[in-house]
This record gives structure tokens, sequence and C-alpha cells, in this order.
């Protein structure tokens, strides 16, 4: 993992400083741990100087694994959108908790009254999914399964005060704050709740893992961009792990998801993402990949199909008509879809994999107009043409040439 400049967490846990990356020190589980799947522990120092006294138990050393269990089961994020057929039967962990003491936690005031309101009633909140493509039905079926269970119920809001803080910015840190509380609080119940998947719950599940997947989209998105391409880089990276943890277990309850009243909104998704490439978008794209002699036959395989999507994603933007309602869907399902390899790849800084991203900033400048994109296609790929310099100017024709001619002034998007 790419090394992200920040002020130094003395109190961090084992495996953010491992990782190096900012701990936000919550007991037991550190949100970044809880929400990557993570083994989480602290050194005894920094429990004392938390503490503040030298009585910590000895379950506070001990690494919060949530899958003591058995063997997760294992299903690749390809298959929750295409042909998910994950065995329902093996054992699934839930998230860690990272919150210590349930009854400590406020109960519902105005200020959540607030965020369910505007959850109900801004269907720009969910622009980028496809489950929420109709927004009224979709809120009406998330908030029936939030009543049974309060992990949904909580990140819904949680989201909610996401989208708020950018359309208020005078106010961004009253509701960021509110975001993160509420996602915490989320997570610690889904996990305290957490017993299998089964046809009374699994609505449930997977409404509560595409929320929280667009929320973690969001606020890397959102990121200021300071830190130059390898802190964009760390926390997309970041983002896309914890995709995979979380579409786990959402792709665990798939068979029965499709006997469910959720099946219509899956079925256009999954349509969606099957769909073959048409475009030329990334002709070129394509040739550098097969030319070039620095990747794996491997490499090369899941470098390939990260384009396919790409172009796929690409394809629906040329789509016409206000009936479309997936032309932006793929700044947020690429980010599921694709491989470990390519993950490893942009770790790496491979020129190849920087101008496979390149080719993302431009999916993402064509959504420019959706709030949690902005102008981030265009700030990361002034970050990726920087460090490619001269060496990527022939990689870099098209999608430089794309971004140059749709710059628009900001009042105007």
């Amino acid at each position: 993992m790419l090394r992200r400049s920040h002020r130094k967490s003395r109190g961090g846990c084992l495996e953010c400083k491992r990782r190096h990356v900012k701990c936000d020190e919550n007991r037991p589980v550190c949100r970044l741990c809880a929400v990557s799947d993570r083994d989480c522990s602290y050194p005894l120092t920094a429990l004392h100087r938390r503490c503040g006294n030298t009585e910590t138990s000895s379950q506070d050393l001990l690494p919060s694994s949530f899958c003591d269990d058995g063997p997760k089961a294992v299903v690749s994020q390809e298959s929750a959108l295409l042909t998910p057929n994950a065995n329902i039967d093996s054992p699934v962990c839930p998230l860690p908790s990272n919150h210590n003491n349930d009854d400590t936690e406020p109960e519902i005031n105005f200020d959540h009254m607030e965020l369910l309101v505007h959850a109900t009633q801004d269907s720009s909140i969910f622009n980028l999914s496809g489950v929420y493509s109709d927004h009224a039905l979709g809120l009406a079926l998330g908030l029936k399964e939030a009543l049974k269970a309060p992990y949904l119920m909580h990140e819904l809001l949680a989201f909610s005060a996401q989208h708020l803080a950018f359309i208020h910015p005078e106010k961004s840190k009253h509701y960021l704050h509110q975001a993160m509380v509420l996602q915490t609080r989320a997570v610690s119940l889904f996990n305290s709740s957490w017993t299998h998947v089964n046809d009374s719950n699994c609505v449930a599940v997977l409404l509560f893992s595409s929320v929280l997947g667009h929320h973690l989209l969001a606020e890397t998105l959102h990121g200021r961009h300071a830190d130059g391409l390898d802190g964009f880089i760390s926390r997309y990276i970041q983002c896309i792990e914890m995709h995979r943890g979380i579409y786990t277990i959402a792709t665990s309850a798939w068979p029965l998801l499709m006997s469910s009243e959720i099946e219509p909104i899956l079925t256009r998704s999954a349509n969606f993402t099957s769909r073959e490439p048409t475009g030329n978008d990334c002709a070129e794209l394509k040739k550098l990949i097969e030319s070039t002699t620095s990747l794996s036959w491997e490499e090369k395989l899941s470098c390939q199909r990260a384009i396919d999507y790409l172009q796929v994603g690409f394809d629906a933007v040329a789509e016409t008509g206000e009936a479309v309602v997936h032309r932006h869907q793929m700044i947020y399902s690429w980010t599921l879809l694709v491989k470990p390899e390519l993950t490893r790849l942009l770790a790496k800084k491979q020129p190849e994999a920087l101008v496979i991203l390149a080719y993302y900033a431009v999916l993402l400048h064509h959504g420019r107009s959706q709030w949690q994109v902005g102008k981030t296609g265009e700030s990361v790929f002034g970050l990726i043409e920087n460090h490619l310099g001269s060496a990527g100017d022939d990689w870099l024709r098209i999608p430089r040439l794309i971004i140059k001619q749709t710059i628009v002034p900001a009042h105007a998007i």
C-alpha cells in the first residue's frame, strides 16, 4: 500500500501502522479495519496512553477478528453483479463492530429526522445506483426493511448526512460528523445482530451493503487531492478493498434475493453490468495492454477485463433519452468489478495501470454533474499526466482530448 502523508497517529492500531494509513483509533476496532475486513489490534503502550491506566484487559489486546466461526464464503466481486451463485449455506462473517457500548448511544433526534426527510425527498442522493434507479420504489423498500434492521436505517441516515454536507458546505463539518457517527453505529449494529443470511434479512443485508458501498465511494472521491497521486491511489485502493469485503457478505444472499421483491431491480442492474462492450473509446488502450511486455498473462487478462467494463460505461454515457437509468452506474460498479491483479499494479504505479485509471478518470469526468464526483476526474487525470510526463503523451492522447474538449465552467455543470 502506498504511503499517504498525514499527521502521525501515535495511538493507531497495528494494522493501520503496517499499511501506513491514518487510524482513527476507535476501540475495539478502528473504522478502516472495520469496513475493510481486517484484524485490528492495539499495542499495549497505545492502550495505556489511551486509557490512562495499566488495567487493560487481555481481551483488549487480542486481534478483533470476526471470522473465528469458520472460513468465509469466497465469492468473486464480479459474480455479484453478473451471475451470482454463492452458496448460502457457507458461513459468512459479519463486519466487525467498532463501538464499545450500545447503551450509550443517543436516541433518535430531530437531526436524524432531518436526514430521513432529506433521503426521501432528494432522488439525486442515489444517482450512481442501479438498485435505486427508481427512487420512490427503492426507497420505500429500503425504509420498510430499515424498520426491521436498525443497521440499515443508520446507514441510510449516514449517507443522507454525507449528501447534505455536499449541498450545504457551510455546515459540512456538522453533517460529516453525523455521517461518521451514524456509519460507525451502523457497522456496530450489523455485527451485533448478525446470525446468518436468510429470507427474512437478505434484502436488508444487500441494501445495507449497497448504501455503505456508495457512501465509501463518495468519501473517496470527495477527498482532497493535495497529497498527489500517491494519496488518491491509496484512498481508492482502500475503497476497492472495502467493497470486496462488504460484497462478499451481500453476494452470499443472491439466491434468496432473486426470490424476493427486489429481484426486478437487481435483474436490471445485472443486465447492465453483463453487457458486451460495443464502442471503440478504449481501442487504443486495449492495444497498449496487448502489446506491452511488462505484464504477465494474468495481469493482462485482468487489465483487459477492466477495460471492457470501462467501455460498457462509455457506451452508457453515449446513450440518449431521459429513460436511460444506468448512464453513470459504471462509476460505482467498476470499483466492484476490478480484479486484485489490477489493484496491485495500481499500488506499484505501473504505467499501464495508470493509463487504465486515466480512462476511469474520463468516466468520472463524464459524470462530473453527479454530486459524488464533481471535478475528481479532471483532477485525477492531471495527477496521472504529471506523473507519467512525456512518456505518457501517446498513451494519454485520447483521454486528454476528451477531458479538454468537455471542460466547462463550474457554474454550467
